[in-house]
């Protein structure tokens, strides 16, 4: 009979006065990091990571009135990921934005709406 040793280590988790578990802020911008870049909903983000949806949505509306306080300036560059060009038997041309969003222009007449589209998101971002 063979045995196995575990050396993993259990972190000591604080809690308040009320039993709550204390999460430290840099874990909080970890998790929050991770949420933005996954395509999860903020619902399961919290219950993949046990922790309580209403304490999870308050970090996030944080966040969000954090950044909102903060001057955007949206530098060139920013604002496009990517742009692939298709060979000419394909029409079209498909722009996406980096949340993911994306626009399909197949015809020289959509141009001036998809310009204008993009001229207000780098007003607003």
């Amino acid at each position: 009979m063979t045995t196995t040793e575990s050396t993993t280590e259990l972190a000591v988790l604080k809690t308040d006065s009320r039993g709550r578990v204390r999460t430290p802020a840099e874990q909080r911008e970890t998790l929050l990091d991770a949420f933005e870049q996954s395509a999860m909903s903020a619902a399961a983000f919290s219950r993949l990571h046990g922790i309580r949806y209403p304490t999870f949505a308050s970090w996030c509306q944080k966040r969000n009135r954090q950044r909102s306080s903060e001057p955007q300036t949206a530098q060139a560059g920013e604002f496009f990921e990517e742009v692939h060009l298709r060979p000419k038997e394909a029409a079209g041309l498909t722009v996406t934005l980096p949340g993911g969003a994306g626009v399909k222009i197949e015809r020289a007449d959509q141009f001036p709406m998809v310009a204008a589209l993009l001229n207000y998101l780098e007003q607003v971002c």
